[in-house]
């Protein structure tokens, strides 16, 4: 279930969203939370790329309105070696929850989240391994430590399947 805190930090974050875009009318750029997918569709499309590549899945739950999944994706595209890294360990599923489509069912299928970004680390065979917040990655206020994420990418990287051809 979405949390109080969740939906005002939602709330805030759209404001200031709306705030910080320009005069002239330049949209905030997508960042792949799409509000009209289908989470459950994604999901089983993940777990099947994640078991045919020997890899996890990373569910991230944010939306454009995300005042830290902007900051995310800026780090990412700012940082290739570290965005090569990620999807070389997992399977990266976005899932947008917001006003437009909060995905409560999906949602409620995890461990609760309070905020976004949130992660949750999935095993090819379904399995919850992690749920956790970006907060532990933030770096002063409008970044992320990428020292920390490389930590994070190598210790899951440690955690990936044995193909069933090397066992």
């Amino acid at each position: 279930m979405i949390t109080i805190m969740l939906k005002r930090t939602m709330w805030l974050a759209v404001l200031l969203l709306a705030s910080s875009v320009q005069a002239g009318g330049n949209r905030v750029p997508n960042l792949g939370y799409d509000p009209g997918a289908d989470p459950f569709a994604q999901y089983h499309q993940a777990i099947a790329q994640a078991s045919a590549e020997n890899k996890l899945v990373l569910i991230i739950a944010g939306g454009d309105w995300c005042h830290w999944c902007h900051v995310l994706s800026r780090f990412m595209n700012r940082n290739t070696d570290v965005e090569a890294a990620l999807n070389d360990t997992f399977v990266v599923m976005k899932v947008y929850v917001g006003d437009e489509n909060y995905n409560e069912f999906f949602f409620s299928q995890l461990p609760e989240a309070r905020g976004a970004p949130h992660f949750w680390i999935i095993s090819p065979q379904r399995n919850v391994l992690a749920s956790q917040s970006t907060a532990m990655f933030e770096h002063g206020r409008n970044g992320y430590d990428k020292q920390e994420f490389l930590q994070f990418i190598a210790q899951w990287r440690q955690q990936t399947p044995t193909p069933l051809a090397a066992r």
